[in-house]
This record gives structure tokens, C-alpha cells and sequence, in this order.
């Protein structure tokens, strides 16, 4: 196995690790907020926002890392860039959803905090942002072993 292309195999997945790491320590926010006083409450949900975005921005970036490490492998393997860039795969598959399924997380989240800013009700898109994130822990466990069956395939 060349070392090289073993490196460039594996950055896509330690990197994607440490953003479930942080999606599931985003996700105990929830537990943890209900044991909060006022001025915490507050502090914590800021807290939250921001690291909401962060956690968006990093899923992008781990996919255009997925799809940097494919097009090094192909070519390193087949001498063409576009060999492994369409996803053969179900795991390829469900990490374009997993994105497009955090963009809309992200949405929800954003139209939580509108609404709550502007004095409105808020608790339908807090609830539906909420179950959308437990939707996708479990999906991101589904897809994380998905990935390393592959990863099994391809090293």
C-alpha cells in the first residue's frame, strides 16, 4: 500500500469523525439546556448558533474534501481526476444528502432564531429542527460505518 495514497484516503474520514464528534456535542445542548439559569440560557444558545454555522461550514468543507481525496485517487490509480468523482456507492450518495440534509437543518435553525427575535412563536421550527437533528445522528452513524466498509474496499 503507497503511504501517499493511504493519507490521502484517510483525511476525508478523521476529518469527518471529528465533525460527528462536534455534531453530537451540538446535539447535548439540548439536554444541557434545561438545567440552565437565565443569563446561561442565554449565553449557551449564542453559543449554540455560532457553533451551528461552524459545524454547516465544516460538513461543506469535509464533502469538497471527499471529492478533493476521490480526484487525487483517481489520479493516482487511473491518471484521470474525474475516474472517482461521481459517487459509485451508496456511502457517496448519502453524504450528498447528509449535506443537503444539514442545509436545511442549518435553515431551520435560522428560522428559529428570526422568529424568536422577532417576538413571534417559535416552537414549531425549534421542534422540527430539533427532530431533523436526531434524524441525522442516527444517518450520520449509518453513513460513518457505510464509510468504513468502503474504506475496507479501497485500502
Amino acid at each position: 500500500m503507497d503511504p501517499v495514497r493511504a493519507t490521502i484516503i484517510l483525511v476525508h474520514p478523521l476529518a469527518a469523525l471529528s465533525l460527528i464528534w462536534l455534531f453530537y456535542g451540538q446535539r447535548r445542548w439540548r439536554r444541557d439546556s434545561h438545567v440552565l439559569d437565565k443569563d446561561g440560557l442565554r449565553a449557551s444558545v449564542e453559543r449554540h448558533e455560532s457553533m451551528g454555522v461552524r459545524i454547516t461550514v465544516a460538513t461543506l468543507c469535509i464533502v469538497v474534501l471527499a471529492f478533493g481525496s476521490n480526484a487525487i485517487r483517481g489520479l493516482i490509480d487511473a491518471n484521470d481526476a474525474t475516474s472517482y468523482l461521481l459517487p459509485g456507492h451508496f456511502h457517496g450518495w448519502t453524504g450528498l444528502l447528509g449535506l443537503m440534509l444539514m442545509l436545511v437543518l442549518w435553515m431551520l435553525g435560522r428560522k428559529t432564531q428570526d422568529a424568536k427575535t422577532a417576538g413571534e412563536s417559535f416552537a414549531k421550527e425549534m421542534q422540527m429542527h430539533g427532530r431533523l437533528s436526531e434524524l441525522m445522528a442516527v444517518l450520520a452513524v449509518i453513513h460513518a460505518f457505510l464509510g468504513f466498509l468502503y474504506l475496507l474496499t479501497i485500502l
